[in-house]
């Protein structure tokens, strides 16, 4: 459904306008602590002034899921814990580095680390690491750290995530790059395209901000007969600032640019007009260009999606759906000498494609039962390859690798009980030709498991309800992991930045449990608690070796294990005001008995405190301000205590606002500003990055 562009009714500047907020380093108090009460007791004033100026607007609609059952859904029925972040968010984030994961920052359990608007997310999800919460476009799985950066954010309608165990009815991503291969044991983000479009719109906003950045996006959308389509293009330019530490090995000698084009469409066929057929397909394709502040440290990167789907009713209680797509991830970069006047060493480059597929049919029975049967299946291509300025490539990593499953869940209503369980079989295949520039010592290998999942719920009545899921997962390494992305003798060598072979790796097991509550209180305030346990024993994880050169190795830390607890309170106080405040504590462990060093330590990227607070506020005037404030106590990037290093972000603060400047039924013309890091909290992150503190954009928005 499309928004309503009218300007007469007090609705239309009510749109929970969703950012976060943190004080750190801020110069025009001198305690912080006063400095952060006058802030946010400003802040609760303005919003409860303006909350008694206009008529209560209680909203209770449940909203719908697909992520924990294949189908539709609400919330309060399914075992699974599921948050939604609706499009009216996502369509005014402010996402500082350009990464859909900070669509979900504010969520409980969720530790966001995008180290630069140019680098992936390396946070952490229920204290387990970044890898073992898999991101997936409309039931399909993508890459966690590659596609958040490429997908642009005004295609999505909503983010489903589901915490918990989800390895049945969901399988791994057999990504090889970055961390490897991927698994839904702490959970999955499902992002949500448009579907069912109303009426025609259009959108067109350009905006201006610091780093002589220079963003424009156009948007469309529209429905013909039985068909609605959308499109849209967004293009950014800028010359950013120096993202590293003092005497970092990026060694940027001049502010890094960039550029970076995202093009996209989707369109939903409906067959017949009675809605018992539906056809998706989604295209996605991104450019980004520049480099890393060096003459001779140039990247560019291609990445593109294609999602197809269909689904069909073959009767009133059973329904088929078949889903397919395509990922392809191409990134080269150079090396050039450290410290030394510029010069070139290689082209270096990752060549990397997917292809899921999956097939499910769902069938209603009894009383709002559900059984559902399908079938999945992955190959992935993955290569690297060097150009030591020889006039060719060179291949360091060439291999192949395969995934089928087979499931079946069953999901049974019993009056205020909901009872789940299934059983996953995963066959996975590795073919490798060349590995870390040689033969491999062994060039196919093989595994099957069988995975199981189950959970129940418990509506005490339509205000109470208990949980509990419980589930395991199996996670072969990637072949970046085992072989590298820079030779063994590397390790140490200044210029030579990457990744250290480990041939050595052994698959991993997980064990994810969790169980909680969520609770309806009078005046729409909204309670949940959670806690969770998960272990993974032969856990594959990643060390920084080396900050200067920037090197990792993967490696097996014996048994790890994350066990916290998440508690939320939520309040939509009216249509034009809603807050919402949320802690996580985690305790997390590694036990290493064959290594000292290890033993005892914690898993990297995973803090033992996150915190996050929130007020969205509209006023009749149309005016709409929203800080969000997120507190992050610290985490080390290395399970090694010998060689470890602790990184405290602390807090971030984040403001979005806008003003609508003209408008009636048919258009709307707004100014609005996007505000990241308000307290230029210049905190450190791993391999030598730092948050570059404070940065604006402003800008027009025209809507007809």
């Amino acid at each position: 459904m499309t928004e309503s562009l009218s300007t007469n009714l007090p609705t239309n500047f009510m749109k929970p306008w969703y950012i976060g907020f943190t004080l750190d380093n801020y110069s025009i108090l001198n305690s912080r602590i006063l400095r952060k009460g006058f802030l946010f007791a400003g802040i609760l004033t303005l919003s409860l002034i303006s909350s008694f100026s206009q008529k209560p607007d209680t909203v209770v609609m449940q909203e719908v899921v697909v992520t924990g059952s294949k189908q539709p859904q609400s919330p309060g029925n399914i075992t699974q814990k599921i948050d939604v972040v609706k499009s009216i968010e996502i369509n005014t984030l402010v996402t500082g580095n350009r990464n859909v994961a900070e669509a979900i920052m504010y969520k409980p359990g969720v530790s966001v680390s995008a180290l630069s608007r140019n680098d992936a997310n390396w946070g952490t999800y229920s204290g387990i690491g970044p890898k073992y919460s898999t991101y997936m476009l409309q039931g399909l799985p993508i890459d966690a750290f590659v596609d958040p950066m490429s997908l642009d954010i005004s295609a999505i309608d909503r983010i489903e995530v589901q915490r918990g165990p989800a390895s049945v009815l969901y399988p791994n991503y057999l990504s090889q790059d970055f961390s490897g291969n991927q698994s839904p044991l702490a959970g999955t983000v499902n992002l949500i395209l448009k579907d069912n479009i109303g009426k025609p719109l259009t959108r067109i906003s350009t905006s201006y901000g610091s780093y002589n950045t220079l963003n424009s996006q156009f948007y469309h959308e529209d429905n013909a007969k039985n068909l609605s389509y959308f499109a849209g293009a967004s293009y950014e330019m800028s010359d950013y600032t120096n993202y590293g530490t003092e005497n970092s090995w990026l060694n940027m000698q001049k502010d890094p640019e960039y550029r970076k084009t995202k093009l996209y469409g989707g369109l939903t066929l409906r067959p017949g007009g009675d809605g018992r057929q539906k056809l998706t397909l989604f295209v996605n394709k991104t450019f980004h260009t520049g480099d890393a502040g060096r003459l001779y440290r140039g990247f560019d990167n291609d990445y593109g999606i294609i999602n197809t789907g269909y689904s069909v009713e073959l009767s009133d209680r059973v329904n088929l759906k078949a889903n397919m797509g395509l990922r392809q991830y191409n990134r080269t970069w150079q090396e050039s000498r450290f410290n030394e006047l510029d010069s070139l060493l290689s082209e270096n480059g990752v060549e990397q494609n997917i292809v899921p597929v999956d097939v499910s049919l769902i069938v209603e029975h009894g009383r709002n039962n559900l059984l559902v049967i399908g079938s999945d299946y992955q190959g992935a291509l993955y290569n690297t390859w060097s150009d030591p300025l020889q006039g060719y490539k060179t291949y360091g990593n060439k291999s192949r690798a395969s995934q089928a499953g087979i499931y079946v869940q069953e999901e049974i209503h019993i009056e205020g009980f909901i009872v789940r369980a299934g059983l996953r079989y995963s066959y996975i295949n590795n073919s490798i030709d060349f590995i870390n520039g040689g033969a491999p010592g062994l060039k196919s290998n093989d595994w099957n498991r069988l995975i199981w999942s189950a959970g129940v719920r418990y509506n005490l009545n339509s205000a109470i309800s208990f949980y509990a899921n419980g589930g395991n997962s199996f996670l072969t390494p990637g072949l970046k992991s085992v072989g590298g992305t820079i030779k063994l003798e590397d390790q140490g060598v200044a210029g030579r930045n990457g990744q250290l072979p480990n041939p050595d790796l052994k698959p991993e097991a997980g064990l994810g449990l969790d169980a909680g509550t969520d609770i309806s209180l009078p005046a729409n305030l909204k309670f949940s608690l959670r806690g969770f346990m998960i272990t993974i024993d032969d856990a594959i994880i990643d060390n920084v070796v080396s900050q200067n050169p920037s090197q990792t190795k993967s490696i097996n830390a014996g048994k790890s294990s994350s066990t916290g607890v998440e508690a939320e309170i939520k309040q939509q106080l009216a249509s034009n005001l809603h807050w919402f405040v949320n802690y996580t504590y985690m305790i997390t462990n590694v036990e290493n008995q064959y290594d000292e060093d290890q033993d005892g330590a914690g898993i990297p990227f995973a803090p033992a405190h996150i915190a996050n607070l929130g007020v969205s506020l509209s006023t009749s005037f149309g005016l709409s301000v929203s800080p969000y404030l997120s507190y992050n106590g610290g985490y080390y990037d290395s399970s090694s205590k010998s060689g470890r290093t602790f990184f405290k972000p602390g807090e971030l603060l984040n403001i979005y606002v806008s003003q609508v400047l003209a408008g009636n039924d048919t258009y709307r013309v707004e100014f609005f500003g996007q505000f990241y890091n308000v307290t230029d909290n210049r905190f450190e992150m791993p391999w030598q990055f730092q948050n570059p503190g404070f940065s604006g954009m402003g800008g027009l928005r025209v809507t007809f």
